[in-house]
């Protein structure tokens, strides 16, 4: 094994520990401490860089195979192994990054059973899980290959071209209907990403993006392995790659300049900087190299177009399906480190399984026989010592210890680092006022709470199972002034106040109990001396602490929890009363959202 090879699994390992740390506290604590995504913006690095960047990075499988198989060029038939392999790896990495992504991971099979044809994300779900298993049978031959299992490896040879011919035909719907899922959000994506040509952009930006991919694990691996670089075959991808380059930023640019948004990429701001970075890095770089004959007989030069072009056609994946879509919501997201943890982690893992693979399997048989007989002459042959043949051990082992430590390290600074805790910002409350509706997070918030309503069933001695604690002077205290944060809790009891009002250091043992350490938890009750300010509410939790809740915790306890009573009470019964969406509706409808909204109701003030 050369020391190059040594060099990149040991960075490779590493990679895949630290994304080990990170993934148990993702997979034990939850998204909110392991990501900077919000209610707000849901879609982030891993749903554009994992699943939408990694169903274009395997790309290559049906590109080469369709070159190889179907138009019949010989020349690519070495490349179609590699090839499959790669969108083998690249589909499980798919996957794995969907089930990172799903707030409840263990839910991804539920796509199988509960069908809803109309989303363009059950088509993407199951042709990406029929591809899967397309892949995998077109790839099993090559493992059983050189096995005794050939009665298999046989059955499967006969299946290839109907295969072949299923995987073209899953991969191009699939690659397609992404673009179709981003076609329902108008309202969120720019127009410099946002076009009805969105499918056939993905579908053309998923060929060129595979055929990069291929171009790039060719050089890599003739680099690594120290082999002949496969000249001819790299050089008539990267022609190919050329023309599609061309077709599709001539596509893209007709688009913009028909749709009159071209004059958007003109401007100075966020959007058009990351535009003109993407079109730089996915077209014209790669384009410069791949368009000359002369330079596309050099493995330097087609390693560097096919990596700037990855990057690029990357960075338009994650543009379209999240980080352009940021100034609409108004907020801000970067990526944690983290999530980039995670993503380095998962393409580590994937490039470690093509490795190994690659030593182990005969995807290029050549390759594999020359490594086998350099392997047999270091463990029987070398060192040689005179007459004496002195046995040092399996040169591997030495190998495999500094990559396992490379990776307990990795995973232990994983461990250390990442927060155990949701990283929550301040998101102070206003206080609501509302009459006969009560309007929470006007008009950018989606919850309405019809109060007159509510009075009207639960009668006015209900109040105070919303207001369970009153300030002095004050009635119908809204839940705001002691929940003013919506996340975060908020300390309600002023203990200088207390000590002031009653008589400083005679002031100790009114509240604190004695002989009892003098600390939060060893007082008496708010209501020992505020008995009217404290009514006692049948539903709601009474506090026993100097602290409150946030306001989103106590409204799903106290509302969520009175839906549940209410809902068998009802005739007819209304098993559904405790569903999220009878509380969370939309205020304005899709088209309106990004305009200002005057509320028609009384004036609410409430976030």
């Amino acid at each position: 094994m050369s020391r190059r090879v040594r060099i990149a699994k040991t960075i490779l390992w590493t990679l895949l520990g630290l994304a080990a740390g990170v993934s148990v506290v993702r997979f034990t604590r939850g998204l909110g401490a392991t990501t900077a995504l919000t209610d707000a913006t849901p879609w982030g690095l891993w749903i554009g860089f994992d699943v939408m960047g990694g169903v274009a990075l395997a790309a290559g499988g049906f590109v080469v195979a369709a070159l190889g198989h179907i138009f019949h060029r010989p020349r690519y038939h070495h490349a179609i192994r590699p090839a499959i392999l790669s969108a083998l790896l690249g589909y499980g990495a798919v996957v794995v990054g969907l089930i990172y992504d799903l707030g409840l991971p263990w839910n991804i099979w539920h796509l199988t059973i509960f069908w809803n044809p109309r989303s363009p994300l059950f088509e993407v779900g199951w042709c990406v899980m029929l591809y899967l298993a397309v892949l995998v049978l077109e790839f099993a031959p090559v493992f059983l290959e050189r096995t005794r299992f050939q009665r298999a490896y046989r059955a499967l040879l006969r299946l290839q071209l109907p295969l072949i011919v299923a995987g073209i035909s899953l991969s191009t719907l699939h690659q397609s209907s992404l673009g179709t899922l981003i076609l329902i959000m108008p309202f969120r994506v720019p127009a410099l990403w946002y076009t009805p040509l969105l499918p056939e952009l993905f579908f053309v930006t998923a060929i060129c993006l595979g055929l990069s991919v291929v171009i790039f694990e060719s050089t890599v691996t003739s680099w690594l392995y120290r082999r002949t670089p496969e000249t001819d075959m790299v050089a008539g991808l990267a022609r190919l790659a050329a023309w599609g380059l061309a077709f599709q930023f001539a596509l893209r640019l007709g688009d913009l300049v028909a749709r009159g948004a071209w004059r958007q990429a003109l401007a100075w701001n966020r959007d058009a900087f990351l535009f003109g970075t993407e079109i730089l890095l996915s077209t014209f770089v790669p384009l410069a190299l791949f368009a000359v004959p002369r330079l596309r007989q050099r493995a330097g030069a087609m390693m560097t177009g096919a990596l700037s072009s990855i990057v690029g056609f990357l960075l338009y994946r994650v543009n379209v399906s999240g980080l352009a879509q940021v100034d609409f919501t108004g907020s801000h997201y970067f990526p944690s480190w983290t999530e980039f943890a995670v993503s380095f982690g998962i393409v580590a893992g994937a490039s470690l399984a093509f490795l190994w693979i690659q030593e182990h399997v005969p995807v290029d048989p050549d390759a594999l026989d020359q490594a086998s007989a350099l392997k047999r002459l270091q463990l029987f042959e070398l060192p040689r010592m005179g007459d004496l043949r002195v046995w040092l051990g399996d040169p591997s082992f030495g190998t495999r210890r500094a990559y396992s430590l490379a990776f307990t390290v990795a995973m232990a600074v994983g461990l250390t680092l990442t927060p155990w805790q949701p990283l929550l910002q301040a998101t102070p409350l206003a206080r609501a006022r509302g009459g006969d509706v009560l309007l929470v997070g006007f008009p950018s918030g989606t919850v309405s709470f019809p109060h007159a309503k509510h009075v009207a069933r639960l009668g006015p001695k209900s109040c105070s199972t919303c207001h369970h604690a009153v300030k002095p002077g004050d009635t119908g205290t809204p839940c705001a002034e002691c929940h003013a944060d919506l996340y975060l809790p908020t300390r309600i009891f002023e203990h200088e106040t207390h000590v002031e009002a009653l008589g400083f250091n005679a002031s100790c043992a009114k509240c604190h109990v004695a002989g009892r350490p003098q600390s939060s938890d060893q007082v008496r009750a708010c209501s020992a001396c505020h008995p009217v300010a404290t009514p006692v509410s049948p539903w709601a939790t009474r506090y026993a602490s100097d602290t409150a809740d946030g306001y989103r915790v106590v409204a799903h306890r106290l509302c969520i929890g009175c839906h549940k009573r209410e809902a068998g009470k009802l005739v007819p019964p209304k098993p559904n009363l405790p569903r999220c969406a009878n509380c969370h509706r939309t205020t304005t409808v899709h088209e309106r959202a990004v305009e200002p909204v005057t509320p028609t109701g009384p004036p609410v003030t409430s976030s």
